[in-house]
């Protein structure tokens, strides 16, 4: 796990290092990446994308997840990943190498969910649901089901921002449709996503790591709004092939607001939202200029259509 901390010179006087040494002892795993912020930045102006490059120059496996703090993993998540990458011993010789050459352009989408009904207005107060409640956040397939059933548990954003995660297909995940069948493996293989519903399309996804050939993340957003939209964009002009992992998923936990997320969707004299889509549409450009037209392009159906049915 390689943990990422930005934090600023003049309103944090210093890492608490003993809290860190802490998570050292509980969690040896963890790798961490304190990044100090210029004194005259401003809170919202954080480099989002720069620390995720960050994250990924420390990695030391052959898959990675990129994921935000406040998310939550899956009991399962680990275990559900590694077995769906699947070995290249499960594949027949002749068609080992062309195997391995999809594995390296697999983009693993982990649907991703939100707690629901737990308005909280300090972070303190957030952390009490947790503390009354143990069975507060799902953490196994069955328990997400039986969540979204009560309506305690949703699609992450789905109600503000719906073409974050659409394209995922939540419905039949929670359904158990999972698998799709691969005849060069001749097995069923996590299901495959043949088109966007939106190009606004978000999702957490696990990816090989290979310094050189994986993108990174283009450090010229930063803030809040287009950064994951940008590398995601750029993996479908790479060609990636995108399925969906198996009861494996993320559940963010919820927080008050950040003074980034309300900068960007409101109007303000910063006027970052427009900012970061002048440069998502000159990121475009780009993209068209040194890629030929990705094969993995918008369904026929809007966002609308997909609703109503």
């Amino acid at each position: 796990i390689v943990l990422v901390i930005y934090y600023h010179p003049t309103k944090t006087k210093s890492l608490p290092w003993m809290q860190v040494l802490d998570w050292k002892k509980a969690c040896p795993q963890v790798k961490l990446v304190p990044v100090e912020a210029p004194e005259d930045e401003e809170e919202w102006q954080y480099p989002v994308n720069k620390l995720r490059n960050k994250g990924l120059d420390a990695l030391e496996t052959t898959l990675f997840l990129m994921m935000d703090i406040d998310f939550l993993p899956s009991g399962n998540l680990e275990a559900v990943i590694q077995r769906n990458f699947l070995p290249a011993s499960r594949v027949d010789s002749r068609e080992n190498d062309l195997w391995q050459q999809q594995q390296q352009k697999v983009a693993m989408v982990v649907p991703a969910f939100e707690r629901k009904n737990a308005n909280c207005t300090s972070i303190s107060g957030c952390k009490k649901f947790l503390k009354l409640d143990p069975d507060f956040i799902p953490f196994s397939f069955e328990d997400m089901g039986t969540c979204t059933k009560k309506g305690n548990c949703g699609v992450f954003h789905a109600d503000e921002f719906l073409e974050g995660h659409l394209t995922t297909g939540t419905e039949f995940w929670l359904k158990g449709d999972f698998y799709d069948y691969d005849p060069v493996v001749d097995a069923d293989v996590p299901r495959k996503l043949t088109c966007f519903h939106s190009f606004n399309y978000e999702p957490y996804v696990v990816l090989p790591w290979c310094k050189g050939s994986t993108p990174y993340y283009d450090e010229r957003f930063y803030g809040y709004g287009k950064n994951k939209i940008q590398h995601i964009t750029h993996l479908r002009f790479l060609n990636y092939s995108f399925q969906v992992l198996p009861e494996g998923f993320l559940v963010h936990y919820p927080h008050p607001k950040s003074k980034a997320n309300g900068i960007f969707r409101r109007e303000s004299k910063f006027h970052h939202r427009q900012s970061m889509s002048d440069l998502y549409e000159k990121f475009l450009r780009e993209m068209n200029e040194a890629y030929v037209e990705p094969t993995l392009k918008q369904c026929e159906s809007s966002v609308d259509e997909t609703i109503s049915q």
